[in-house]
């Protein structure tokens, strides 16, 4: 086995039939999409996923039949000639590049075409004449050209002719003849070429057995022919049980044999590893793998025979996707279920549907066709019904949460409009979306942001297939809020460092963060911060000297914010005596001379010399001078030592007494006294 069949064994997720479904011949037919749009598959010219579904290639007209692959998109128009659009890794676009393309691009060299048919990397092009035409990867000989070579423009499949209908699978092809055979080329691994063997073959072979096929159908590795008599055969993959024969097996088989408890078919068509047949009654029935819900019989859990929707009934149209269907409903709408991983359910959810669903916003559709992880539907030409919207004003404070509101009518009978969204703006900015109820009511809760009192509130509907856009604006009147400061009070000492702390709050106590915060003291402002996440601003702060100890004061100040009113408070900064750091400096001196006394004064703890701070002296307590702190930060006095003065140890003492700025400090020193 290659590599690359290996891996994609890994993944077979791909709905792969016939382009079908043509609609009335008309330039105003519209496509729109909705699901993965990884390659620009939808259509829509961007590469962003679509829930629910958008109008995709508004400039093409004339589209008669469409097509999906992997990644990428079919149409057929009424002129006969065909576009594509989204993942051209293997030329599968067909113009003669290998570059993806957001917006249709013509394949070239096509005229005349009747019908087309996407595998998960090449397509097919029924004409006219009843030849078969092929581009895109030619993996085990897809393209059907007798060789097995990748080819960016058509190629013609080999030997074949007098074909009605085309199909394709993963990587391989299929062709209904007029007389009731098949022809089929490419991988064969499965047997999905039908003819008894698991040989590839690059050129057409016959399916063996089938003689009376009025149509036909592929799923990844499968292959389906339903026959005159409306029953139906089967051939290729059954890991899962997708050929309806009651088993479930990893052997290839390769021969036809005839899907169980199945009549009056009128379609079928078959996804990765599930299938489901449309009967002459609009009933529908699916069989195979269930994992997502794909058999939309509303539970989970494997069927190997054909087991009816019992929730569906009118149907004219189906189409399988890799894990995900669509139906088309005899009064033009869809509903769709299954894997809901990628958008492609169309209900705006990503959850798995179990049970069909009603895809909203479409009527008029004409034809339906899925993709791998995407769907596609044309629509015919529809008169749209006039909406109006109504938007109450609303009115709130800034910082809480307020309802956005806006209800949408159908202007000819008042009646409301549900299942459509509605995009709110306020003050020119979108701010959401909401989807309106069955009273036509859309609510988007909104938390109203700093901003002027007064806005406009808009709010838009885009429009769809059955109504037109519509818009209106209200009124937002954005109530303001009163905060108050919170000073934090501190004390401290001259010279010595704290933190400066101030809160902003609303009346409630609820912090307010990233507002700017101005915090003065005693007038002199240190900066504006805006607050933190717990809603304060600090300063680190110098007790400067000022005017000595005492009380100064701390303000904090919000000047006002968009909402929010200004505020402002005060703290006190209880300040401290500082202190003085004093060195005494006494040598040892002679009786009956005259001996200097001195001292080195300083501030703490930035030691400063504090010039002017008077310093009184003293020798074993007995004072003998006061001076002050000369400019160099020395002080100094002269002791005249009595003739009589004990010789031998002596304490001096250098004393500050103390004064608004500083608190009272003696140091003393031990110094000799000689004879």
């Amino acid at each position: 086995m290659s590599l690359r069949r290996w891996y994609a064994l890994l993944a077979i997720a791909v709905s792969l039939a016939a382009g079908l479904s043509t609609p009335p011949a008309s330039a105003d037919v519209a496509l729109w999409a909705w699901g993965f749009n990884n390659n620009g598959q939808l259509g829509d010219g961007t590469l962003t996923d679509r829930p629910s579904p958008v109008r995709s290639v508004a400039g093409l007209t004339g589209i008669k039949a469409i097509a999906a692959g992997q990644f990428f998109t079919l149409a057929l128009k009424t002129d006969g000639t065909v576009w594509s659009w989204g993942d051209n890794s293997y030329g599968q676009l067909g113009d003669g590049t290998m570059t993806d393309s957001l917006t249709p691009v013509q394949v070239v060299g096509l005229t005349d075409v009747k019908a087309i048919a996407c595998g998960s990397e090449h397509a097919l092009a029924l004409k006219t004449d009843g030849t078969v035409w092929a581009w895109g990867t030619n993996y085990c000989g897809a393209l059907g050209d007798n060789t097995e070579v990748d080819s960016a423009v058509p190629v013609q499949a080999y030997g074949i002719s007098d074909v009605t209908a085309i199909a394709a699978g993963y990587w391989f092809s299929m062709a209904l003849m007029s007389d009731g055979t098949i022809g089929s080329w490419g991988d064969n691994y499965w047997g999905t070429l039908g003819d008894g063997t698991d040989l590839d073959c690059p050129y057409p072979i016959y399916v063996q057995g089938i003689s009376d096929a009025v149509a036909i159908a592929c799923g990844d590795y499968q292959a389906y022919a339903i026959h005159a008599d409306g029953t139906v055969s089967s051939w290729g993959c059954n890991i899962m049980g997708q050929l309806g024969q009651g088993t479930a097996d990893l052997d290839a088989h390769m021969l036809v044999q005839e899907v169980l408890n199945l009549s009056d078919v009128k379609e079928v068509t078959s996804g990765a590893r599930h299938t489901l047949a449309r009967k002459q009654d609009g009933s529908v029935w699916s069989w195979g793998w269930n994992f997502y819900g794909q058999l939309g019989v509303g539970v989970a859990g494997d069927s190997y025979t054909p087991i009816p929707i019992t929730t569906l009934s009118g149907i004219t149209s189906i189409a399988a996707g890799g894990y995900h269907n669509l139906a088309l409903k005899s009064d033009a709408t869809v509903v769709s279920w299954g894997q809901g991983s990628y958008k492609a359910i169309g209900d705006g959810a990503t959850e798995h549907r179990l049970a069909p669903v009603a895809v909203p916003g479409l009527a008029g559709v004409t034809a339906i066709k899925c993709g791998r992880r995407y769907i596609l539907a044309l629509l015919a030409p529809q008169a749209k019904a006039p909406t109006s919207i109504y938007a109450p004003a609303r009115s709130g404070v800034i910082t809480t949460t307020v309802a956005l509101k806006g209800y949408l009518k159908r202007t000819s009978d008042n009646a409301w409009v549900s299942g459509r969204t509605l995009e709110f703006t306020v003050a020119g900015t979108a701010v959401g979306s909401a989807t309106t109820s069955a009273v036509g009511e859309a609510i988007l809760n909104w938390l109203i942001a700093d901003g002027a009192a007064s806005r406009t509130i808009g709010v838009g509907f885009a429009g769809d297939a059955s109504y037109e856009p519509s818009s209106t604006t209200a009124t937002l009147t954005a109530q303001t809020v009163a905060t108050k400061v919170y000073v934090v009070d501190r004390t401290q000492k001259i010279k010595q460092y704290t933190v400066l702390k101030a809160y902003l709050y609303l009346l409630n106590n609820t912090i307010v963060a990233g507002k700017p915060m101005a915090v003065k003291v005693d007038g002199t402002a240190l900066g504006t911060l805006n607050t933190n996440a717990s809603g304060y601003v600090q300063f680190g702060y110098t007790v400067p000297e000022g005017a000595g100890a005492g009380v100064r004061v701390i303000r904090g100040e919000f000047a006002g914010d968009g909402g929010y009113n200004a505020s402002a408070n005060t703290g006190k900064l209880t300040v401290t005596q500082g202190n003085l750091y004093i060195w005494p400096y006494i040598r040892s001196g002679k009786v009956g001379t005259n001996h200097p006394l001195k001292a080195y004064v300083r501030s703490l703890p930035d030691y400063v010399i504090q010039p002017g701070k008077p310093i009184a002296f003293s020798v074993n307590g007995t004072p003998v001078g006061t001076a002050n702190v000369a400019a160099d930060g020395w002080a100094s006095v002269t002791w005249a030592i009595p003739a009589g003065e004990p010789t031998g140890s002596h304490t001096g003492s250098a004393a500050f007494a103390g004064d608004s700025w500083y608190a009272a400090v003696t140091a003393n020193t031990a110094f000799n006294v000689v004879p």
